[in-house]
């Protein structure tokens, strides 16, 4: 019993040691506690703002705040507080401090105000650096912002606020970025690349001109398939950003974005825009429009068209030319799904006879692949009056 109490003794350090490896969190303060707290200690806060259903918030919790060197660091210099965004004050703190995105990772001095801030996941390596820079007096967010407020435009400062606040999330690095862009002579250098590349995300801007411009360059010194994402995102995002784009709009956005195929893709984007708002009278004459100037052959597109103006109109002109797209699917290669749309459509324009041949021809389509036929029997029994 004595070696046993004797060995135990000598284990309770080191147990100490490893409960205290990592960030120490305070679960149970309030954010008014932990700024108390970090006065009367003469530490800043970092908190983290997280929700139960964010996946990456769990693995930072298992995996980077469980750190040693982390928790040596910040243990020593913050109160570490976990703010779940969805109970208690947390709602409140959204709004206070901006909260959109999980994590969001908040450094506040002992006042409330915002040092710094970061958003989604970091290793520890790269999050040790992220606390070094919240509590650096000339490097934190709030540090490049107070300079930015003070009039101070530098490429410096410009380029290193675009980073900072891309980091953070925040739309303002978009005009940064643009801004930053203007002050340099040639875009052409690998920083400034690596710039475009990172930052920038305005179509209309200098610098997505130039990566029109110069692409195979930027494909040389990244890949065709980065390049193509990067200007795929360029477009996703202003469009989502955007959400009250009228339609020509778009269109001219589809046209800066993609000068080779801008066009065609503008007239398919009409047939989306129309659709969407239930306008199918100009959904249908952009459709019609649509195929005259840009011709498929794909007959799984040219069915599902010839489908909804089945489903959707009543117009005999507007039918016949969804019996062509019919015929076309058909002719590209026969299924029972298009077949059955043929068959619908003659009977919707009183054609019963070709209606019951093309229904047939359906059925035993379906039988010979193994697929459910019993919908057109349905059909070929109405069209015989059964």
């Amino acid at each position: 019993m004595k070696h046993y109490l004797a060995l135990l003794l000598l284990l309770l350090p080191a147990v100490r040691i490893a409960a205290q490896n990592g960030i120490q969190f305070e679960h149970e303060l309030s954010l008014d506690d932990a700024l108390a707290k970090a006065k009367a200690e003469g530490k800043a806060v970092f908190m983290d703002a997280y929700t139960t259903w964010c996946g990456p918030c769990r693995l930072m919790a298992s995996k980077t705040f469980t750190d040693s060197a982390l928790g040596a660091y910040f243990n020593a210099r913050f109160v570490n507080l976990k703010m779940d965004m969805e109970k208690g004050e947390g709602p409140a703190l959204a709004l206070r401090y901006g909260v959109e995105y999980y994590p969001t990772l908040l450094f506040l001095n002992p006042d409330g105000a915002r040092m710094h801030k970061v958003v989604g996941y970091y290793n520890a390596g790269d999050f040790l650096r992220v606390g070094t820079t919240a509590m650096d007096p000339a490097a934190n967010l709030l540090a490049l912002e107070t300079r930015y407020r003070q009039g101070e435009r530098s490429a410096d400062l410009l380029r290193t606020l675009t980073e900072a606040k891309s980091a953070a999330v925040d739309a303002s690095s978009v005009e940064l970025a643009n801004d930053y862009l203007k002050t340099q002579a040639d875009l052409g250098t690998p920083e400034n690349m690596d710039f475009i590349m990172h930052y920038l995300e305005d179509p209309y801007a200098q610098g997505f001109r130039y990566l029109q411009e110069k692409r195979a360059a930027f494909e040389a010194r990244f890949s065709p398939k980065e390049v193509k994402q990067k200007i795929d995102a360029i477009f996703e995002n202003y469009l989502q950003n955007h959400s009250n784009l009228q339609l020509g709009e778009i269109q001219r956005l589809y046209g800066v974005v993609y000068p080779e195929h801008g066009e065609r893709l503008a007239s398919n984007y009409r047939l989306t825009y129309y659709r969407k708002r239930g306008d199918m009278e100009n959904f249908a004459k952009s459709a019609v429009d649509h195929y005259k100037r840009y011709p498929s052959d794909d007959a799984d597109e040219l069915n599902e068209m010839a489908f909804l103006f089945l489903q959707n109109l009543t117009d005999q002109v507007m039918l016949e030319k969804a019996l062509d797209w019919a015929r076309q699917s058909v002719a590209i290669r026969e299924t029972s799904y298009n077949q059955d749309t043929l068959a619908r459509l003659y009977l919707k324009l009183g054609k019963k006879k070709q209606a019951a041949a093309a229904a047939r021809r359906s059925i035993e389509l379906a039988k010979s692949a193994g697929e459910d036929a019993s919908m057109t029997v349905e059909l070929l029994e109405k069209i015989n009056g059964k």
